[in-house]
C-alpha cells in the first residue's frame, strides 16, 4: 500500500497549497514546517476533508480523490484526539467497527489485538476519564489500527502534551508501529505525521518534508535535512549550524568553500565548529570577536562576531561543551572549522 498525491492543489483568500508526495507501505512521512504553512490542510485533502481544486489522490493505486472521507479507509488521528467520554476504551476503539457492523465476536477480538499491540492489555472496560494523557494518546492510536486502514494520518498528535511525555510518546509510537507490522491481522500502513517540531520530525519520519507557505521546500532524511541542507530555509528551521553570506567574510569565505558564487550563502554545522584548536587535517581556523557566553545547560555557547563593531548580520553562536571556558566579551579568539562539513545553501 501507498499514498500518493499527485499535484495536489487549494486556493483560499491570501493562501494556496500546491505540491505532489509519495509515502510508501510501512514508511513514515513526517510532515513539518511553521504554523500556518498548509501542512493540515494536505493530510484534510488527502482524508477527503477538504476538496482539492486540482490533483489526485491515490491510495495503493486507487484513486479515491472523488470519494467520501468515510469510504477511502484512512485513519485521521486529531491533537484533541476526539475520544468518546461517554464510551470505554473498547467501546471507543470498535466505534468504526460498530458501524460497519464487524461481529462481536470479532470487535472483541480486534480490542484485544490492539491494546496489546499499544501495551494497554485489559484496558477495554476502563473509562476514558480515568487515562493519563500518554494513554489517551495510545487508545487513539489503537482506534485507528482497529479498522485496518489503507493509510494512517497524524495531525500534532502530541503537542498538547508536556516535554517528558511527548519524548515517552515518541518512543511509544516508533514501537507501535513495528509492533502492527508483525501483528496477525494489522500491517504497517503508510502513515504522514504532521508535526511543527524538527527533532519530533527527524525522530518519527522515514523521510522528511519541509513545508513553508504551501509548498514543499526540501525532502529527504531527517539527518540530511539537520547536517546538509540545500536551502536557506532548512538551515535556519532546523538549526543544526549557522548561515553565512561570504560578503561578511570575504577574506575567510576561500578557506571554507572554494568558488562561492556571489550571493550565495555558506551553512556550517555546529559540529564543524570549535573554540578549541584542531589538529587534524583539513580544518581552518579563522578569528572573531567574542560578544557574550552563555550556558544553555548542557553546552557552552559562545556569540562571536567576525567584525569589531557587531551586527546582526554577521554575528553567530558556536557551540561548546560545557566545561569549556568561556572567552572574555570584546576579545579577539580564533574558531577552528572544518571545510568538508561546509555546505553551500540556496
Amino acid at each position: 500500500m501507498a499514498i500518493e498525491a499527485r499535484e495536489l492543489k487549494k486556493s483560499y483568500d491570501d493562501f494556496s497549497v500546491s505540491l505532489s508526495l509519495e509515502v510508501a507501505e510501512g514508511e513514515t512521512l513526517a510532515l513539518v514546517g511553521p504554523s500556518g504553512s498548509g501542512k493540515t490542510t494536505v493530510i484534510n485533502m488527502i482524508a477527503g476533508l477538504a476538496r482539492p481544486d486540482s490533483g489526485k489522490v491515490i491510495i495503493n493505486g486507487e484513486d479515491v480523490s472523488a470519494l467520501p472521507p468515510w469510504k477511502r479507509n484512512i485513519s485521521l488521528v486529531f491533537q484533541d484526539l476526539a475520544l468518546f467520554p461517554h464510551l470505554d476504551v473498547g467501546g471507543n476503539i470498535a466505534y468504526g467497527l460498530s458501524i460497519r457492523r464487524v461481529p462481536k465476536r470479532e470487535r472483541l477480538r480486534i480490542i484485544e489485538e490492539t491494546l496489546n499491540i499499544v501495551r494497554l492489555p485489559g484496558y477495554a472496560s476502563r473509562r476514558i476519564q480515568t487515562l493519563s494523557g500518554g494513554e489517551r494518546q495510545r487508545v487513539a492510536l489503537a482506534r485507528s489500527l482497529a479498522s485496518s486502514p489503507r493509510a494512517l494520518l497524524l495531525d500534532e498528535p502530541f503537542s498538547s502534551l508536556d516535554l517528558p511525555l511527548r519524548k515517552e510518546m515518541r518512543r511509544e509510537f516508533l514501537e507501535i508501529r513495528k509492533r502492527a507490522k508483525f501483528g496477525s491481522r494489522l500491517h504497517t500502513q503508510p502513515c504522514i505525521f504532521v508535526t511543527h517540531d524538527r527533532e519530533e520530525a527527524a525522530i518519527l519520519g522515514d523521510k522528511v518534508a519541509l513545508m513553508a507557505e504551501g509548498r514543499i521546500i526540501e525532502m529527504g532524511t531527517g539527518k540530511d535535512l539537520f547536517l546538509a541542507p540545500k536551502t536557506e530555509f532548512a538551515a535556519r528551521f532546523f538549526g543544526a549550524g549557522i548561515v553565512l553570506s561570504q560578503s561578511v567574510f570575504p577574506e575567510a569565505a576561500p578557506l571554507l568553500f572554494e568558488n562561492v558564487s556571489p550571493g550565495k550563502k555558506l551553512f556550517i554545522p555546529h559540529d564543524a565548529m570549535s573554540l578549541e584548536e584542531q589538529r587534524e587535517p583539513g580544518w581552518k581556523s579563522i578569528g572573531a570577536y567574542c560578544v557574550d557566553s552563555f550556558f544553555n545547560g548542557p553546552n557552552l555557547v559562545a556569540k562571536l562576531s567576525l567584525r569589531e563593531d557587531p551586527q546582526t548580520d554577521n554575528s553567530f553562536e558556536v557551540i561548546a561543551g560545557p566545561r569549556t571556558k568561556p572567552p572574555a566579551s570584546g576579545n579577539l579568539v580564533r574558531i577552528w572549522i572544518d571545510p568538508s562539513l561546509v555546505r553551500i545553501v540556496e
